[in-house]
């Protein structure tokens, strides 16, 4: 996933969300995850796609049950681009 838009320019809030999210000391890295793929959807205008294999990207690719189909889209937009961002990654363990 690139982090910004335009012939290799790197966006200066992707590069600043992305080294705190992967920063060790960050106490909520998830927090600085949010952000940068809201980030992507709001100022890049993503449009990122469901990940074969992650089973959230699969829940949230079906029905919205009781949550109004708007705020389900941004919910499973938002999934789709974190899981993009960072496959697989998972909050530490509390503790």
């Amino acid at each position: 996933m690139s982090n910004g838009v335009g012939e290799g320019r790197e966006c200066a809030r992707c590069a600043e969300l992305a080294a705190r999210f992967e920063d060790p000391a960050t106490p909520n890295p998830g927090a600085f995850l949010y952000g940068w793929a809201t980030h992507h959807l709001d100022d890049h205008e993503t449009e990122p796609l469901p990940r074969e294999g992650c089973a959230e990207c699969a829940r949230y690719a079906g029905p919205s049950g009781a949550v109004h189909p708007r705020v389900w889209l941004r919910w499973a937009r938002t999934h789709y681009m974190s899981c993009a961002l960072a496959p697989g990654w998972s909050p530490p363990a509390a503790g």
